[in-house]
């Protein structure tokens, strides 16, 4: 009897579990559906979708994508100065009647030297000379012309030549193992380091030394002048120059005009448009109660801003305008107290040239020219101002 009344608990047990799951289920779904409704409901009201607005296609050219030479800091290339201030005490005024000479391309010419600086009758008490670069290399006796300028305590900047030296130096140095036993001068040739190493290795420890701490840039405050070997950027602050352009460039190109197929055209300015005017009368800034004419580097930089001129590429090749004329062209837009001077060498084939904000003086010593000196002097009634004078001499063959 037991059994049977077991068995009935049982199913009335899940008889009332089957209920109670059905009822669950039953109601669970009638909650769904009425919520979906209401959603449906609320929906309608909404306001219909806007129409898609018409898409206009542009036609995105190479020239339109972004440029940015000489918006970014260049990192620092071993331990390469880029930029360097000229001592205080060296820089002439009308007060202190000191000078500056300013020397150009030298290549290893210390004979020529040495004559060019008795015709300036140079003085070390007062006067203090700089070196434009390519010091050293072609010529005869470049230790000569290192030790001579130690000894008067000259400044200098880093030319092509001098860079070239010092990078192959360094590479020849860092060989070892295998490839220090292997290395030879057929090698030194192929890889075009031959004649570098040749100058190099005369050098001594303390030239090489002296040489590797030249900036690429000097800047000569407050006469508002900077000495460098090839040229420079306008436009570009001098901290965002390219040290490698700096020292090797003569022309520049513009790529957005290329790539808009208007490379093929000539420069519009030629070396003659640029305004000459005497050495005596370059002045830097105008007299105190004199308005400024002209605009701000910065002012220039917005209102040029994608052009297609804005974007500058220096080039070591003679295809593209001088940048000494777009240098010019550019300082006259800018405000009279922050044009600068360049002083520059390395255009051997130009030779001397000089140009109201621009001034040459590689005259092709190492070939046979001259060596030239720009003698800078203080002008009187001006802080900034200064006046100049060239001296050359002509330079034997080697």
């Amino acid at each position: 009897m037991a059994q049977p009344q077991q068995r009935r608990r049982i199913l009335i047990i899940a008889a009332v579990f089957f209920f109670i799951a059905s009822a669950f289920l039953c109601v669970t779904r009638l909650y769904n559906m009425s919520f979906i409704r209401e959603s449906k409901d609320d929906n309608s009201k909404s306001p219909p979708p806007l129409p898609p607005r018409p898409v206009h296609h542009v036609e995105i050219t190479d020239a339109d994508r972004p440029m940015t030479y000489g918006t970014f800091r260049r990192p620092s290339m071993d331990g390469l100065t880029l930029m360097a201030n000229l001592s205080d005490e060296f820089v002439p005024t009308f007060e202190n009647k000191r000078r500056l000479v300013i020397v150009g391309d030298i290549h290893g010419m210390d004979a020529s030297l040495e004559t060019l600086l008795k015709k300036v009758d140079f003085n070390t008490s007062k006067d203090h000379l700089i070196a434009v670069g390519d010091m050293i290399n072609k010529g005869p006796d470049s230790a000569g012309v290192i030790s001579r300028l130690m000894s008067l305590n000259a400044s200098a900047v880093r030319g092509n030549h001098e860079d070239r030296i010092l990078l192959s130096l360094a590479e020849a140095e860092n060989l070892s193992g295998v490839s220090k036993d292997l290395a030879s001068l057929h090698d030194e040739d192929r890889r075009g380091q031959k004649e570098f190493l040749a100058t190099g290795r005369k050098l001594k420890k303390e030239h090489v030394e002296w040489l590797s701490k030249l900036p690429v840039i000097l800047a000569v405050e407050p006469l508002n002048m900077f000495i460098v070997h090839a040229g420079l950027v306008p436009g570009v602050k001098p901290e965002l120059q390219d040290p490698w352009a700096v020292m090797n460039m003569r022309t520049l190109v513009y790529p957005r005009e290329k790539l808009r197929g208007k490379g093929s055209r000539k420069s519009s300015r030629s070396d003659d448009d640029d305004d000459e005017e005497e050495a005596s009368n370059n002045e830097a800034a105008p007299p105190p109660e004199e308005e400024e004419e002209g605009e701000t580097l910065e002012s220039i930089q917005q209102k040029d801003a994608y052009t297609d001129r804005d974007t500058i590429i220096p080039i070591e090749g003679r295809d593209g305008e001088k940048w000494s004329n777009a240098w010019n062209h550019f300082q006259k837009r800018l405000k009279k107290s922050h044009r600068y001077t360049v002083v520059y060498g390395h255009d051997a084939k130009r030779g001397f040239r000089e140009d109201k904000y621009s001034i040459g003086l590689d005259s092709g010593c190492v070939r046979g020219g001259a060596l030239t000196a720009l003698v800078v002097e203080g002008k009187e009634g001006s802080k900034r101002g200064f006046t100049h004078t060239i001296v050359q001499v002509h330079c034997k063959e080697p």
